[in-house]
């Protein structure tokens, strides 16, 4: 059973392409798909990352990491649609956000708010995937210590 990886480059506002392949993920309902999402940084701007500093820090990683899950079933049981955040922002992310103008979308139950493991959160049924897409990449752009590209890449990834 192998991994497929298909990447796709884009600049908010236009997202659509993204969101095609959100809404064919979410169709398959079957839990083999998600996306994740990073923004695209420029090599000048790019922190150093050490092993060893991952291993002893407290903190996500400097290059923030979204990621979607869409509903689906698993051993009988629905799973709703989730969407994480790894980041490096800090303690309570979420008051973080919250101050910076990112408000949490109407019906997301916050799972978790993390240091090291960052933001998770529980979408209510029949959300649509552009607003976790939009609330990923602001959440992101708000957590991050370093300018960005205005660019970003969503990596679709399906189990064979």
């Amino acid at each position: 059973m192998g991994l497929e990886k298909r990447p796709i480059t884009f600049e908010p506002p236009d997202t659509d392409a993204v969101v095609h392949e959100m809404l064919t993920l979410a169709a398959r309902g079957d839990g083999k798909g998600w996306m994740n999402i990073q923004p695209v940084v420029a090599d000048e701007h790019r922190p150093p990352e050490s092993p060893l500093f991952k291993l002893f820090t407290a903190r996500g990683p400097a290059i923030p990491l979204g990621t979607w899950v869409p509903g689906h079933h698993y051993r009988d049981k629905w799973q709703p649609a989730s969407a994480g955040l790894q980041h490096a922002g800090g303690r309570h992310a979420s008051e973080l956000l919250k101050e910076r103008g990112v408000a949490e979308p109407s019906g997301w139950n916050r799972r978790q708010d993390h240091i090291k493991r960052g933001l998770v959160y529980e979408l209510p049924e029949s959300q649509d995937p552009k607003v976790a897409l939009d609330f990923l990449v602001d959440a992101m752009a708000q957590l991050v210590g370093f300018p960005l590209s205005g660019r970003w890449r969503a990596t679709i990834l399906t189990q064979r």
